[in-house]
């Protein structure tokens, strides 16, 4: 059986005046919040800071909030004049080479970290449940000559990695999302791994300009809430290394999330001015910045992300009793890709209060500047992440690699490995 494209039309077309409505009121509801958000950006700090100002005013989590730092704003909110801080430069360009041009200026002796991960799940193929999983990493030094370090790491999951006790103690069972858990946690112990090596050649003078580490993901794992205790506990434990490494080394971190859906700027309006908005739904940020974002590169002023908990649980003592740090993820939206998206960066708080490299004036603008020109290079996302990407990636024929691999190893060793008939029935015909 194939696709039945007629029928798919056909239920299209009975429902385009459903559409069109669903669009016009969001159109509506986009324009309401983007007159919201000019308005809310010339209150300042303090105003919007203001517990009786934020609808019941004991709310933890009111979405977003201005930075501050022992109970002083960090100027750019207040300074700045409003929520969006163009990108001047971009207004000049006539061609991607003059794009170019700019960006290995500004990234020319910048150390750059990129990292990424991948996975071959538990196979079905065989009675043996066993995976792999794998990290890697690139340290792009962006000098005229060409310097770029890539390395892999992989490493195998047993089935006692990949199986759960049952609630009844009877027997164990095969967990396949403990594939990517485990992917996680060795992603994370790679960054943590190279930002450690990075901060040591800069503290022995052999990097000249500040390294920065860009993350393919959020550091705010509201993903998590979903995911049982020891779960969650495990992926916040990640996080926390890696957020504590950043604090502890001071090595600017940046989490990089593509095509972003977050909301927090919008939770913030609705509680700012909640007769306004009433019981109308949520949407992203995106929706309404994008309309306010003129120029390539523009970005948002930092702000606090007050999302949820898991915010709060990056911080404070580690479960390890290997950290203890304090501090705030910030976040600020980018316009940088194609189209009208917006991509979304988050980073520790210590970025903003830290003085910057000669030129700029915090370590956030230096970061930031150099997350743009990279995301430049790469015409819309950065490059060193798509090069970390296809560093890691686990195809299909990695995968029948793999496959074979393991069926050697069981023959050399005598391991009564024994394919499933089902598995085998599909190979066969596909």
């Amino acid at each position: 059986m194939v696709f039945d494209t007629r029928s798919a039309a056909a239920a299209l077309d009975e429902n385009v005046e459903d559409v069109e409505e669903y669009l016009r009121e969001d159109d509506d509801l986009v324009e309401r919040y983007r007159e919201a958000f000019t308005e809310v950006s010339a209150w300042g700090s303090a105003r919007i800071n203001n517990a009786g100002e934020i609808g019941s005013g004991s709310e933890s989590y009111p979405g977003a909030k201005p930075p501050q730092s022992d109970g002083v704003f960090t100027p750019e909110f207040d300074t700045h004049g409003g929520l969006i801080h163009g990108h001047e430069e971009s207004e000049t360009w006539e061609s991607h080479e003059a794009v170019n041009d700019w960006a290995r200026d500004v990234l020319r002796g910048v150390p750059m970290l990129a990292t990424d991960g991948s996975e071959i799940p538990p196979t079905t193929q065989f009675n043996l449940p066993v995976a792999y999983v794998q990290a890697a990493w690139c340290l792009n030094h962006h000098v005229p000559e060409g310097r770029l370090e890539r390395d892999l790491d992989g490493q195998l999951l047993t089935p006692a990695e990949l199986s759960r006790e049952a609630d009844d103690g009877d027997y164990r069972f095969v967990d396949s999302s403990l594939v990517g858990q485990r992917r996680y946690e060795h992603e994370g112990e790679t960054v943590v791994r190279r930002m450690e090596a990075l901060a040591e050649a800069r503290d022995a003078g052999e990097l000249d300009r500040p390294p920065i580490v860009l993350y393919d993901g959020p550091l705010v794992l509201s993903f998590t809430s979903v995911f049982d205790h020891e779960t969650r506990r495990r992926y916040i434990e990640t996080m926390r290394e890696i957020v504590a490494a950043s604090y502890e080394r001071r090595v600017p971190l940046v989490g990089y999330v593509a095509g972003t859906d977050a909301s927090d700027l919008v939770k913030m309006v609705r509680r700012l001015q909640p007769e306004t908005f009433g019981e109308n739904r949520i949407i992203p940020d995106s929706r309404v910045l994008s309309g306010l974002m003129g120029t390539w590169g523009d970005r948002t002023v930092p702000f606090v992300c007050r999302r949820d908990g898991t915010v709060d649980d990056l911080f404070g003592s580690s479960e390890r009793g290997d950290h203890d740090v304090s501090g705030e993820v910030l976040f600020s939206y980018l316009n940088v890709p194609p189209g009208t998206g917006l991509d979304r960066i988050e980073f520790p708080d210590w970025l903003v209060h830290e003085d910057g490299p000669e030129g700029y004036e915090t370590m956030y603008d230096y970061t930031i500047e150099m997350v743009r020109a990279e995301a430049a290079v790469g015409r819309g996302y950065p490059e060193l992440l798509q090069q970390a990407d296809s560093d890691a990636v686990l195809d299909q024929q990695d995968r029948q690699r793999f496959h074979r691999l393991l069926q050697n190893w069981a023959e050399e060793h005598d391991i009564p490995l024994e394919w499933d008939a089902k598995a085998l029935s599909k190979e066969r015909r596909r």
